[in-house]
């Protein structure tokens, strides 16, 4: 039986903080750089990557460069469940090979996870491990969800979570497709370092408030189905929906779509974070 990740086209690559900004207050861009990142490759959309958050030292499992994918979770496996480092997904940002750098939007939510927490003190110098496509290895475009097809309407919904997954969706859209999107947001100024990129589609920003995080997605979708939704099952495979938030929220995302008559294949809906405890090692998001 081949090993798990056989065919990942990614790589472990050691890399450290060059710089850390802020873009507004709940986000943080962190401009990582390493001497392998002339191999990361950049395919963009809403290629999801891992990162390992360190609680202390990176055990020496990890001190070989340009693991496999499926060896260096192999090694991580075997470690004792205390000195594994947390793995979280991420989309990135930007992806400069020339310069050796990748920049990854941090978003740190009121309960900061393992991600969230190392982002808020990093520092540059400090070094992190990505697993991420490596031109070494492949061209195939591993770990992308978005799969429109020959669509020309679109529909994204996401929180801050999915913010750069929706940025490098929209940056790579065909002139001729025409997104709604929906943005689930605690502070509007959160949101508008993106909106500034989606200024030729249809945006609404929803303020979460007080209610928990992915929950104020719920309202607008609902309210598109009732009224946009049996026209979009219409147009089959000219319409395509893209949606991510708190993985609670995703099959009622989910569901309102499917109820209107959109078929399973033009809809992806997906959990980017859990709300549950934050000391797991493993999960999506922050």
């Amino acid at each position: 039986m081949p090993a798990p990740f056989h065919s990942s086209a990614n790589a472990l690559f050691d890399t450290e903080v060059r710089q850390v900004r802020r873009l507004s207050p709940g986000f943080l861009r962190i401009t990582l750089t390493g001497a392998h990142l002339n191999r990361f490759a950049a395919h963009g959309l809403d290629q999801r990557i891992k990162i390992l958050v360190p609680a202390g030292p990176y055990p020496a499992a990890f001190a070989d460069e340009q693991l496999h994918e499926s060896e260096w979770r192999r090694r991580w496996r075997d470690l004792p469940a205390a000195d594994r480092p947390a793995l979280r997904s991420y989309t990135t940002s930007a992806v400069r090979p020339d310069q050796r750098e990748v920049d990854l939007d941090f978003y740190v939510h009121a309960r900061p996870g393992p991600a969230s927490a190392w982002a808020v003190s990093a520092r540059a110098g400090q070094r992190l491990l990505v697993s991420g496509p490596s031109s070494r290895l492949s061209e195939n475009r591993h770990g992308i969800q978005w799969s429109p097809g020959v669509a020309t309407r679109v529909l994204l919904a996401g929180d801050e979570t999915a913010f750069p997954a929706i940025r490098g969706i929209v940056s790579a859209m065909h002139p001729l497709v025409r997104a709604t999107i929906f943005l689930e947001a605690g502070d509007p100024m959160d949101a508008a370092w993106l909106t500034r990129d989606l200024q030729s589609h249809a945006v609404t920003v929803h303020r979460r408030g007080s209610t928990d995080e992915g929950s104020a997605l719920l309202r607008p979708v609902e309210v598109w189905s009732r009224g946009a939704g049996a026209g979009a099952s219409a147009m089959g495979d000219d319409f395509y929906a893209w949606l991510a938030t708190e993985s609670s929220q995703v099959a009622q995302l989910r569901d309102l779509l499917h109820r209107t008559g959109i078929t399973p294949e033009r809809v992806h809906a997906q959990g980017y974070w859990n709300d549950r405890a934050r000391d797991a090692p493993t999960g999506s998001g922050t």
